[in-house]
């Protein structure tokens, strides 16, 4: 039943007992009438309360809608009551006041009195629980294999992290985090001084790289394509659409621009100087893991945390990572088309990174950098830079983001000379085995497109009509996520796809094998509709797709990157963004809709695709259907 339906329940169930009387010829008195909206009236004022005390103010996000919908009826009974009994409150100004009542009658009015609070207390317990079943706590602390055990500290900061930022319904209330406070401005301030305004994107001619190709790459990756009254749309999605992502570009050699360190205004679509000179522009370079030939520019990713912060708290370094992907994916896609190749750098030194853009404590940290090479002096491969090594972070400021900046220090590198981090595991998790129940996809179709006018249109879609996908198209989907070339190199993660509607398909949960482009049962004829809408918080989105995307980390992953485990877990989410991304182009070239969804009970979205959270750890959603008409 709607959530609509839930909440005036309690006034259509008085309404009907009104027909019945008047039906029966027993028309209630107006002081029954009164009494009736009074209680009525309590008892929704008392939901909106005890929503808003215990579960709002916790900005528990799936209860949000309960209690404006409850506020809603509240105001609704309000109005009415306040329009019953206007008569009576002129009459009380206009009036002498009638004499007290005797005591012996009032005594049974007290009896009414004590009724109607049993009833106000009835209710605020009915909306507490309403918000314990919805809200979100802490997880239960994860299990650790046993070779885990002896791991670096570093994989003890992400499992305590990782622990402390999911969601479970499991607890009452969330332990007090850091004070985020108000919602910084959504772009930066930029001075007039030292802009240039970059050219209308997609006027890029392949093969050069200047600086029309620039701004073709920025504007496609982090630009402004639309409006939605003063919110600004972006090409790529965000969480809560608070896009904390910031781009920094170190021009190296484009024709048209100025050596030096720039930062892309997105609001204006131009470069505000940072830092001019070559010097300035070679100083990421030379703290990074490539590369000769030099790159004609490098783009360094930041993220403003506050942004996601003031609204996620301690979930918000997965949002801003998750973002980071989608905006990098688009930024590899853009590329290919004007014959650029974008490298993500696997280590490169945030600290002196962060210093050359002048940036300064953690409100704004670094989270990738990207050589950008033009194909015609693209190297057959990059070269690590023999006198650099790398170790893990201790340290980069002192910082007030709690968990949030352990995570990101946690996760940062500092170049030192010679030596490096030791030596890691060969090899990521396995492929899935093969079985005789696997499920063949149809061989996958490619459907031309022109991917920047893609990416131009693309929009998260919530709503989705009731029909089902062909199965060419999901094969197609899934080929897609698949096909190399990737930006990132791993940690692999593994695609779990929960299907609702696909013709030919019964609905359940299953893993695709990338390797024989089969699907493999892991829930299988089974209706997981509600099972994946409760697990996503509730939200409708995920209910009414067709096919919901279940990305997910194998955790011995973490411990085969020779970067550490802390920068695994950043590729990780960074490439759940870019795997994210993947999805929501192939969807516009095919005609068909996605949305994104990173806010969900972890431990109910991994019981969702039969995974074992000891083992695996569920970073994203993806929704994906025919958008409603």
């Amino acid at each position: 039943m709607p959530k609509l339906l839930w909440v005036l329940l309690p006034v259509l169930i008085a309404a009907a007992l009104l027909g019945w009387q008047l039906l029966r010829r027993r028309r209630p008195s107006r002081h029954a009438l009164n009494i009736g909206f009074s209680l009525l009236l309590l008892a929704y004022l008392a939901a909106t309360a005890g929503l808003g005390i215990f579960w709002v103010a916790n900005q528990q996000l799936p209860v949000f809608d309960w209690h404006y919908l409850f506020g809603y009826a509240t105001l609704l009974l309000v109005a009415l009551h306040l329009g019953f009994n206007g008569r009576i409150v002129w009459r009380y100004f206009t009036r002498p006041r009638a004499a007290p009542p005797p005591r012996a009658a009032a005594l049974r009015p007290a009896r009414r009195g004590a009724f109607g609070l049993a009833l106000a207390a009835l209710a605020s317990g009915a909306a507490y629980w309403l918000g314990l079943r919805h809200g979100r706590d802490a997880a239960t602390p994860l299990a650790r294999s046993a070779d885990e055990a002896s791991s670096p500290s570093a994989l003890a900061e992400v499992e305590r992290y990782h622990q402390m930022s999911s969601n479970s319904r499991r607890g009452v209330l969330r332990a007090p985090g850091i004070d985020w406070g108000q919602a910084p401005t959504a772009f930066k301030p930029a001075a007039a001084d030292g802009r240039v305004a970059l050219p209308p994107p997609g006027r890029a001619v392949p093969g050069r790289f200047d600086l029309a190709a620039l701004s073709t790459l920025l504007w496609h990756s982090a630009g402004i394509t639309g409006s939605a009254g003063p919110l600004k749309l972006r090409a790529s999605p965000s969480s809560g659409a608070l896009f904390p992502t910031e781009l920094y570009v170190a021009a190296l050699d484009v024709a048209g621009l100025a050596p030096g360190l720039w930062h892309y205004d997105a609001l204006r679509h131009a470069l505000v100087s940072v830092a001019q000179g070559a010097a300035a522009a070679a100083a990421p370079a030379a703290v990074a893991e490539v590369w000769p030939p030099q790159p004609a520019a490098l783009v360094l990713a930041t993220a403003v945390f506050q942004r996601s912060g003031h609204k996620y708290r301690e979930r918000c370094w997965r949002y801003v990572l998750a973002d980071l992907g989608h905006v990098l994916e688009n930024l590899r896609v853009a590329a290919e088309t004007t014959a650029v190749h974008a490298h993500f750098a696997l280590r490169f030194d945030e600290a002196r990174c962060a210093a050359a853009l002048q940036l300064r404590g953690m409100d704004e940290g670094v989270l990738a950098l990207l050589a950008l090479h033009p194909r015609a002096r693209l190297p057959a491969a990059a070269t690590p830079m023999p006198a650099l090594g790398w170790r893990g972070a201790a340290a980069l400021d002192a910082h007030p983001l709690g968990i949030t900046g352990d995570m990101h220090v946690a996760s940062s590198l500092h170049a030192v000379p010679g030596g490096g981090l030791p030596a890691a595991p060969p090899a990521a998790a396995p492929a899935p085995a093969f079985d005789s129940d696997a499920m063949m996809l149809p061989p996958p179709v490619a459907v031309p497109h022109d991917v920047l006018r893609t990416i131009a249109a693309r929009r998260s879609v919530r709503r989705f009509a009731d029909e089902a996908l062909p199965l060419d198209a999901l094969s197609g989907v899934l080929a897609a996520l698949a096909a190399p070339p990737g930006l990132l190199p791993g940690p692999p993660l593994s695609v779990d796809v929960v299907v609702h509607a696909v013709a030919g398909l019964a609905p359940g949960a299953y893993r695709h094998h990338p390797q024989q482009h089969a699907l493999l049962p892991r829930r299988s004829g089974v209706d997981l509709r509600g099972a994946a809408r409760a697990a996503a918080l509730d939200q409708d989105v995920i209910g009414d797709a067709a096919v919901v995307f279940v990305l997910s980390l194998p955790r011995r992953a973490l411990l085969a990157d020779a970067s550490g485990p802390a920068r695994a877990y950043r590729h990780a989410l960074l490439q759940a963004g870019c795997i994210g991304e993947r999805i929501y182009l192939e969807a516009g070239a095919r005609g068909l809709a996605a949305c994104a969804v990173g806010a969900f009970h972890d431990d109910e979205a991994a019981a969702l695709v039969a995974a074992d959270p000891a083992r695996e750890w569920v970073l994203h959603f993806a929704a994906l259907g025919r958008p409603a008409s």
